[in-house]
Order: structure tokens, then C-alpha cells, then sequence
């Protein structure tokens, strides 16, 4: 995972203490959450790596997680699946074919695709483009 991104100032703590250190803690985990959620977001068709993640932003994986799924909601790992399915989405409401797709916004391959796109979406990425090619003939 390229870790390479232009944040500003990282929540890790100069000290060598973890973000979750005394006075100020609950607003570097956020940061740290929010920093997280930035380069997921940019970076959601390349493999993402929890440990590389956690890293990056000063914390170790356990707290990255738990304060990831305090923050928002979701794992790390169910926030990457919902960011590649809604792009995923987006491309094939462009006309894009699932096939296509899969790879293009990270997942493994089709089935891997199909599997997130129909837990998020309740149907599957050939259902959902057939439902927007249709809206487009009406």
C-alpha cells in the first residue's frame, strides 16, 4: 500500500506515546479516524491493508479498529466494501458492466463483487444495472 499521502501533521504523538495518550486523546482518535477514512476514500481500488492503515495514522490495529467502528459505525473493512460498492454503483449506472467493474474499484473478482453489492444493495450488480439501464430508456 502506497502510504504517501499528504495529510499535515500526523496524530501520532512527537513523544513517542500512541494518539490514545493522555489529555487530547478522544480528538487524535478522531483525527487518526478521519485521516483513515481520507486515504480509504481516495484510495479504495488499491489493496488496503489494516496494519499499514493503523500505521500510517499512529495507532496500532486493535485501536484503529475499535475507534474506526466507535467513529463510524462500521469496521475498517465494511467501510472499504461500501465505498468500492457505491462506486461500483456509480460506474454502472455510466454503463459499465459488472465484469468490468469488479476489478476496477477493488475487489478480487465478479462473485466478490456480487456478494458486498448484494449485502448493502439487496440485489445484485447485474439486477442493479438492468434496473438503471431501464430508468434510462423511460
Amino acid at each position: 500500500m502506497n502510504m504517501n499521502v499528504n495529510w499535515g501533521s500526523s496524530p501520532a504523538r512527537h513523544d513517542g506515546g500512541s494518539v490514545t495518550d493522555g489529555a487530547g486523546a478522544e480528538e487524535d482518535a478522531a483525527l487518526a479516524v478521519a485521516m483513515a477514512k481520507q486515504y480509504i476514500d481516495e484510495n479504495f481500488y488499491e489493496p488496503i491493508n489494516l496494519d499499514d492503515l493503523a500505521e500510517c495514522v499512529g495507532m496500532t490495529r486493535f485501536s484503529l479498529a475499535k475507534q474506526f467502528r466507535r467513529h463510524v459505525g462500521v469496521s475498517p473493512y465494511r467501510y472499504v466494501c461500501q465505498v468500492r460498492v457505491r462506486q461500483a454503483q456509480f460506474m454502472m449506472e455510466q454503463g459499465q458492466r459488472p465484469t468490468e467493474v469488479a476489478s476496477e474499484v477493488g475487489f478480487f473478482d465478479q462473485s466478490h463483487l456480487a456478494r458486498h453489492f448484494k449485502r448493502l444493495c439487496g440485489m445484485t450488480p447485474r439486477q442493479y444495472r438492468t434496473r438503471c439501464m431501464q430508468a434510462a430508456t423511460q
